[in-house]
């Protein structure tokens, strides 16, 4: 009986080798690269950004945004719509403003964009005129990187009307991941026309994975002014007129969401 047993279980060793050489681990796919996730592909992203302040000048307030919408496609192309910058400052000589808005088409990768916009500089004491806007990243979307966009108008001098090719302003943003979630941004623009900002904060991604659904949040504070032009032009029979000037600390909050 026992010698039975015994050749019963040497009968039975085989085939449970057998069974463990065809057993198969499955593993989670790894996570995509903190510094260098894919770019977006097959969705819209709609984002904006606002930095209001409380001017140091009395009775004044102003605020420096963006506003923007972009369609990714699966091939490297990227179309789009933004008001970039809206630059609103109000004081004891009202309410003073200028924006661009302008369409915009890229062509984009997983670690680089190169774009331009073209649209319409409007401004409420200034002249309007042509917004053409190149536009550069190096580095991923949600990544490590570093974006620049520079303007120049077509527009008349608004001290001799003669039209003139000229800089109108330049935005560039450097972002470093510091958590899956999380991205540290600095950003800062200068204008002519004329308006700056410098800000610091962070990028937080609060739902999603990157695709369709995702929501990012940021928060920074800085240093923000207004100027919608320069109060005084000696040139003119009235050399002095309406100008509004606004500059302070901001706190400035953004949002964007994916679909």
């Amino acid at each position: 009986m026992i010698g039975w047993l015994l050749g019963l279980a040497l009968l039975a060793m085989p085939a449970a080798a057998d069974l463990d050489e065809t057993t198969v681990a499955r593993s989670a796919p790894p996570p995509p690269s903190l510094m260098g996730p894919p770019r977006p592909r097959e969705l819209t992203r709609v984002e904006t950004t606002w930095r209001p302040f409380l001017g140091f000048v009395g009775n004044s307030w102003g605020a420096i945004g963006e506003a923007r919408i972009e369609h990714y496609f699966r091939a490297p192309f990227m179309v789009g719509a933004e008001l970039s910058p809206a630059a609103i400052a109000s004081a004891g000589d009202g309410l003073g403003a200028v924006t661009h808005a302008r369409v915009i088409g890229a062509f984009t990768t997983d670690f680089v964009t190169l774009g331009l916009g073209v649209g319409s500089r409007l401004q409420r004491f200034g002249s309007n005129g042509l917004s053409l806007a190149p536009s550069l990243r190096l580095g991923s979307l949600d990544g490590l990187n570093f974006e620049l966009t520079y303007t120049h108008t077509i527009a008349r001098n608004k001290y001799t009307g003669q039209p003139r090719v000229g800089f109108s302003n330049a935005l560039a943003k450097i972002q470093v991941p510091v958590a899956r979630r999380v991205a540290l941004q600095l950003d800062a623009g200068l204008s002519l026309d004329a308006w700056a900002f410098l800000t610091l904060g962070l990028r937080h991604r609060l739902f999603g994975d990157g695709g369709r659904g995702t929501w990012f949040l940021t928060g920074a504070f800085g240093l923000a002014s207004v100027i919608d032009q320069s109060p005084c032009n000696y040139d003119l029979d009235v050399p002095c007129g309406a100008s509004a000037t606004s500059y302070g600390p901001t706190v400035s909050a953004g949002v964007e969401y994916r679909f």
